[in-house]
């Protein structure tokens, strides 16, 4: 849904974006680890309002293709390595809030799965669809990454602000997760359902 808000993004960016030119992008992909670790020690330690703002640099994470189409040197490795990265990004922003004992594991499990499968189906659709000579984008469904991370922002911050505060016996950390949850299943039905048209 926001994806189409990116070029917006990155036109924010370009001026950061020219200030790495001469760096290999894979280095700056790599640079990527950093943010998802700092907001997980962060989370950890009870620092909710420094997580949040570690968490914004999650955006950055466009600066490295950006830099490459600059410098001419897009390449497969640098959008699997981008997209690897982007799985340890997800898997960690998740999963601290069960290490950290705010949100129960019967709720983060099922949420880190649909988040995998998520983006499990897009690759594997477009992969098929390629093998049969169709090229197509299949970043279909109500949840991409960029609603996903801006769902877990809010979620956050609203537990820094109201960390006493519950819905339905629940902090509001867990409630807008649980909502999250609910959606990324849609999302994944919306997915399966893009394949099944589109393979046949």
């Amino acid at each position: 849904m926001l994806t189409t808000l990116k070029p917006y993004a990155e036109k924010s960016l370009k001026p950061l974006a020219h200030l790495l030119r001469k760096m290999n992008p894979n280095v700056i992909s790599l640079f990527g680890l950093v943010f998802p670790v700092l907001f997980f020690v962060c989370v950890m330690h009870g620092l909710y309002w420094l997580a949040l703002v570690v968490f914004v640099f999650n955006g950055l994470d466009m600066l490295d293709g950006m830099v490459a189409r600059a410098q001419g040197k897009v390449t497969a490795f640098g959008g699997f390595l981008d997209s690897t990265i982007d799985r340890f990004a997800d898997f960690t922003v998740i999963a601290v809030f069960g290490f950290a004992g705010l949100v129960s594991w019967k709720l983060l499990l099922p949420l880190i799965m649909l988040t995998y499968l998520t983006s499990y189906i897009r690759s594997r659709t477009e992969l098929a669809a390629l093998s049969a000579g169709n090229k197509l984008q299949a970043s279909v469904g109500i949840v991409e990454r960029t609603e996903r991370l801006i769902m877990v922002f809010v979620g956050l911050a609203l537990y820094a602000i109201f960390p006493t505060t519950q819905l339905f016996g629940q902090n509001l950390l867990t409630v807008v997760l649980a909502v999250l949850t609910l959606l990324s299943a849609v999302t994944v039905g919306q997915r399966v359902a893009f394949a099944y048209r589109v393979l046949q």
